[in-house]
């Protein structure tokens, strides 16, 4: 790299630094707008897709030391070092010329690892487990439900019908956590990689979109998979080695969103075809997603595309 581009990558880096440093801020000090924090990525993203690696680790080691100096050391970890693991994935990624598919698939991993860091560090700090804590957070808004409901005098059949469903519910939240991690990993890679594309066409610099979601299908290997980590889950049942209903929840909960990001994909495809209007489009979203059985008919209509190829689309 001569003189000239590495002046113009140091500039860019320390202009990284300072947006990195803003986000961190405003997410910090500003409840309503915490969710930027999620965003931390981006700038790295881009960085690296434009200079390489070595520019995006001195800009995410100069952005927590300021961060750390302006609120807790320790904070910086959680905030900038641990978000900079995707961030350094998915710019490496996208600097070699992954497939988007790729990039998001190594984003989410990145993802993962990051989240499984962030809790352990939080648990050897505190000395309390993480999924313990939240346990104890849905036991609490469990009761404050309950006592509330006693207080309005209601019905105590009623209010026994009621208490077992918000127990089976906080009960159901807990186990799902791990797939809930797992799904948000996804999500924020996504939004992630859409924002970093959007940043960088606009000041000119090509990046790979990711193709229109109408036109998504899953890989042929996907049923074959599905069925595979069935089987392989109910023979857990047999072993005692995890907890068998939290793995079963757990897989249910992530083959059924897979299928119905295809399902969504299968009904945008059909919508475009036959050249529905947005507000139709918009009540016939609102009726699947708001309808108690919406979302289960949803993934129903990806899995029967994973099948027959309702589309006739070619499988990445």
């Amino acid at each position: 790299m001569n003189t000239q581009k590495k002046t113009r990558a140091l500039i860019e880096a320390s202009l990284m630094t300072a947006i990195t440093c803003i986000f961190a801020v405003i997410g910090t000090y500003i409840p309503v707008l915490t969710f930027v924090l999620y965003f931390i990525p981006v700038p790295f993203i881009i960085l690296g897709k434009r200079h390489g690696m070595n520019f995006v680790v001195l800009s995410i080691i100069a952005s927590a030391i300021i961060i750390g100096s302006l609120t807790e050391p320790i904070y910086s970890v959680f905030v900038v070092l641990l978000p900079g693991i995707v961030a350094i994935v998915m710019g490496y990624m996208m600097k070699k010329g992954y497939s988007p598919g790729m990039v998001l698939a190594g984003g989410t991993a990145a993802a993962l690892l990051s989240t499984g860091l962030s809790i352990s560090l939080a648990t050897a700090i505190s000395g309390i487990n993480a999924f313990t804590q939240m346990s104890e957070i849905f036991k609490e808004v469990t009761e404050m439900q309950i006592n509330l409901m006693q207080r309005m005098g209601m019905e105590a059949e009623k209010m026994e019908q009621i208490t077992t469903n918000l127990e089976n519910t906080a009960k159901m939240a807990v186990m799902v956590i791990p797939a809930a991690i797992m799904l948000s990993a996804v999500f924020l890679s996504y939004v992630n990689y859409l924002l970093t594309v959007y940043i960088l066409n606009r000041i000119g610099y090509k990046a790979e979109q990711l193709p229109p979601l109408q036109n998504l299908r899953l890989p042929k290997s996907i049923l074959a998979g599905s069925f595979l980590i069935i089987i392989l889950t109910l023979l857990t049942r047999y072993l005692n080695i995890i907890h068998y209903d939290t793995l079963v929840v757990n897989i249910f909960v992530i083959l059924q969103f897979i299928f119905f990001i295809q399902g969504i994909a299968v009904i945008l495809y059909f919508m475009k075809a036959y050249k529905l209007t947005k507000p139709m489009r918009l009540l016939i979203f609102l009726f699947l997603l708001l309808n108690q059985m919406g979302a289960f008919m949803v993934a129903m209509i990806g899995l029967t595309d994973s099948f027959v190829n309702l589309r006739r689309l070619q499988s990445e």
